[in-house]
């Protein structure tokens, strides 16, 4: 019997030896959970309130979009040089540096005097979400080794859980006339507090036996093997970027639903979502990671295919829960397949697979609102079930070395 478990435990194939003799794996999960949770709930609390800063400003909408590029692109500049800095220091320091700077920017945006300074605020907030982003991943993959078993999913669902909580106590705050600078102060320190608590169950990483560490490049690039997990993150987070900017427009203008039917698609898409990961990680386990994401991506191609065929509001919610679904579990089946493929890069290797997908999320709603000029936005949601089918073709190559699904 092996004494030790296999790099990739995506399969749940083997159980680490030591897996009933401590309690250790339980408390590293409990924290990262905790970690997803607070991340989540950090975003939604400025996505909430958005109106909100943008009145405090008096920004116009093209003014509003000129900071929203500081978001934007923060997190793009930041992917790639945080895989460097996890590599080089290990992802619990990369990890707390990037919570305080994620956090201490959220406190700061309400207080922000005008629009450059709210652009470099957004700047700093997204490269903290960035470095904590890829930081818990690379932290929730050292958990899934442990436990020898898929887990990942369910960090991705305490993630979504997190913006339900964070995005509901930001509708109540505004509801009851609270101020944003009260209203952010008090989360941030809250996140904070639940954030430094969670810290203190993580363990040290082990030290990588052999290869690149500390004199590893700094920037994380796509090597050899990562091009496909990376290009299935490009469709997936291309398609949620659609979504997330078309999805309720596209059930007022083309199904003829009210502004609150329309909002409430938004809504049983993340539904399907949290549904989604809360089930992902006994799916891979029995399926596998190449089967597994061509289900997912005929469950999602399906669910964008009902609204553009009937393009009732009924469909519409039957269609965007089925893309919930579909989609919820792509993101942290390609992120532990690239951790297993360089597993003394782990950081790095999810940062690469991250920043492609992000080239996604950026180009999706862009690409709608052209195609859409140029014909009509039903047929550009057409490139819903297309990415959806491109993913399908590239789900067989997600193989690793060895051959195992």
């Amino acid at each position: 019997m092996r004494n030790e478990p296999e790099p990739d435990t995506v399969e749940g194939r083997a159980a680490p030896a030591a897996r009933g003799r401590s309690r250790r794996p339980r408390t590293m999960r409990l924290a990262v959970c905790a970690i997803f949770f607070v991340t989540g709930a950090a975003f939604a609390t400025w996505a909430a309130r958005v109106p909100a800063v943008q009145s405090r400003l008096d920004l116009s909408a093209g003014e509003l979009a000129v900071a929203l590029v500081g978001l934007s692109g923060g997190a793009f500049v930041g992917l790639p040089l945080v895989g460097g800095l996890v590599a080089r220091y290990g992802s619990r320091t990369v990890l707390c540096t990037g919570m305080a700077a994620y956090l201490g920017a959220l406190a700061i945006l309400p207080h922000v005097p005008n629009l450059a300074v709210l652009t470099a605020a957004l700047a700093v907030f997204a490269c903290g979400n960035t470095a904590v982003d890829v930081a818990m991943n690379t932290r929730g993959v050292l958990v899934e080794r442990a436990y020898g078993r898929p887990v990942l999913g369910g960090f991705h669902a305490m993630f979504s859980l997190g913006g339900i909580t964070g995005a509901a106590a930001g509708g109540l705050a505004a509801a009851a006339g609270i101020g944003i600078a009260a209203h952010f102060t008090v989360a941030a320190l809250v996140l904070l507090v639940v954030a430094g608590v969670a810290s203190t169950g993580l363990a040290p990483e082990p030290p990588p036996a052999e290869g690149p560490s500390r004199t590893g490049p700094l920037l994380a690039l796509p090597g050899p093997g990562l091009w496909i997990p990376g290009l299935v993150a490009f469709c997936a987070l291309m398609g949620e970027g659609v979504v997330n900017d078309w999805g309720a427009v596209y059930l007022k203008e083309e199904t003829g639903a009210s502004a609150g039917a329309a909002g409430l698609g938004y809504a049983v898409f993340s539904a399907g979502m949290v549904v989604g990961r809360l089930s992902a990680d006994r799916m891979r386990a029995r399926l596998g990671t190449a089967r597994f994401t061509g289900l997912c991506a005929v469950v999602a191609g399906a669910g964008a295919l009902i609204p553009i065929i009937d393009a009732t509001t009924a469909a519409g919610f039957v269609g965007y829960t089925l893309l919930g679904l579909g989609m919820a579990a792509v993101i942290p089946l390609v992120f532990a397949h690239a951790a297993a493929l360089r597993p003394d890069r782990t950081g790095s290797s999810i940062a690469a697979v991250s920043a492609v997908g992000y080239v996604g999320f950026l180009a999706g709603p862009p690409v709608i609102g052209a195609l859409a000029e140029a014909t009509t936005l039903r047929w550009a949601m057409l490139v819903l079930p297309a990415l959806m089918a491109v993913m399908a073709v590239l789900a067989p190559r997600l193989r690793r070395p060895d051959g195992r699904k």
